[in-house]
């Protein structure tokens, strides 16, 4: 039986801050139910993503690990009993341009219930008692991943032919480090320098857990919000005083007597925007007003159901232009919304320096519409747009 997505809620995910001692948990065969920064935890820890797929469209370099969350349904075929989302960002601010998601990407990646890497009943008990560090990794599962960034590596130090990297721009990064340790596999004697530290290098992100509740909303929240009925008739809003109807006609009028000094024909189009850009913008509110009830949420999800705008001002989402959406490059079935990010991950992530870093007011995700089996139980990309707030 098909679920309604009108029926379902959306639910909402939180950091959840650890101890660095505790991060382990967050590591692939704990099957962690979402992360954030770090390094990912592979459901597939053999064939991973090629290096290639994870490199930013715009300047080419690798991107950076920004969230993982589990996505699975009891409508998912069994091919897909785990299922698991990621989420990739180029690090340079300068990739991260207005309304341009060409800096993100997104994976998808399913595993079926009886599985090479994880028991038949889920996952396993992260505690454990004793003095070694994690007794139930086993590196002979693992694929070789870079030491840096957690992605599939293909490179080594020629030295000691023991550590891995995706690329020479992690190895770099790694060698001010690395040079100190390399073919000297000793413990260092100082116990504070085999600590972990969050994060563990400079160019992931933070490290978090991840927590997953549903959102609740008083049917009261939207009261004097104007619905798209009266702003196709350009009706005001209900709660727009005369004092800003007044304004707002001020500022139309004086827009058409610049055009007319300049002598400039406005067409009925030209007109019918200047209109629309005076009226409110009713989906900023109404994301103001959501957000507002629980404002350190980082994810909201609703599996085909309909994205939370961030603003009318900042273009059309690709909803509203679904040839726009491409579909599946798998099976050719058409993508649906799935979940968005919200702003306060940048402000979890440290990278909300407003006009000098990573940016946006909402990333949006469309997944498989069939949730169609990934060759190899591998890493298949899914469709990234994004919203950004304009002044």
């Amino acid at each position: 039986m098909q679920v309604d997505p009108h029926d379902t809620p959306v639910h909402l995910g939180f950091g959840l801050e650890l101890q660095p001692s505790d991060l382990y948990r967050l590591k692939s065969h704990y099957l962690p139910l979402g992360k954030i920064g770090g390094k990912p935890a592979w459901l597939n820890p053999q064939h991973l993503p090629k290096p290639d797929d994870l490199l930013c469209k715009t300047c080419q370099k690798p991107c950076a690990f920004l969230a993982q969350i589990t996505a699975n349904s009891p409508q998912d075929p069994e091919y897909s009993f785990h299922r698991f989302l990621y989420f990739f960002v180029c690090r340079n601010p300068t990739c991260s341009k207005i309304n341009d998601s060409s800096n993100l990407i997104a994976l998808r990646c399913g595993l079926p219930r009886k599985n090479a890497f994880f028991g038949h009943d889920g996952p396993i008990d992260p505690d454990f008692d004793g003095d070694v560090e994690d007794p139930h990794f086993d590196a002979k599962i693992y694929a070789k991943c870079c030491a840096i960034c957690g992605c599939s590596a293909s490179k080594k130090c020629a030295k000691c032919q023991a550590v891995w990297y995706c690329s020479k721009e992690h190895q770099a990064i790694d060698w001010k480090i690395h040079k100190t340790t390399c073919c000297a596999p000793e413990i260092a004697e100082n116990p504070a320098e085999n600590e972990p530290k969050n994060p563990a290098n400079p160019f992931v992100f933070k490290e978090f857990g991840m927590e997953i509740d549903q959102e609740y909303v008083p049917s009261n929240l939207f009261d004097g919000i104007s619905d798209d009925e009266e702003d196709e008739e350009g009706e005001d809003s209900d709660d727009e005083t005369e004092e800003d109807r007044q304004a707002r006609m001020k500022e139309f009028n004086k827009f058409v007597q610049q055009n007319k000094d300049k002598n400039v024909d406005l067409t009925k189009e030209d007109l019918d925007q200047a209109v629309a850009e005076q009226k409110k913008d009713q989906d900023f509110e109404k994301f103001n007003r959501l957000v507002s009830l629980n404002p350190d949420q980082i994810i909201r999800y609703k599996r085909n159901g309909e994205p939370l705008k961030a603003t009318s001002k900042s273009g059309n989402l690709a909803e509203n232009q679904p040839e726009e959406i491409a579909c599946c490059d798998l099976c050719g079935k058409p993508r649906r919304f799935e979940l968005q990010l919200m702003p306060h991950l940048l402000s979890l992530i440290d990278v909300d320096a407003i006009g000098q870093s990573i940016d946006w007011a909402s990333v949006y995700i469309y997944t498989c519409s069939a949730t169609c089996q990934i060759p190899n139980d591998g890493y298949a990309k899914e469709f990234v747009t994004k919203q950004d707030f304009i002044d």
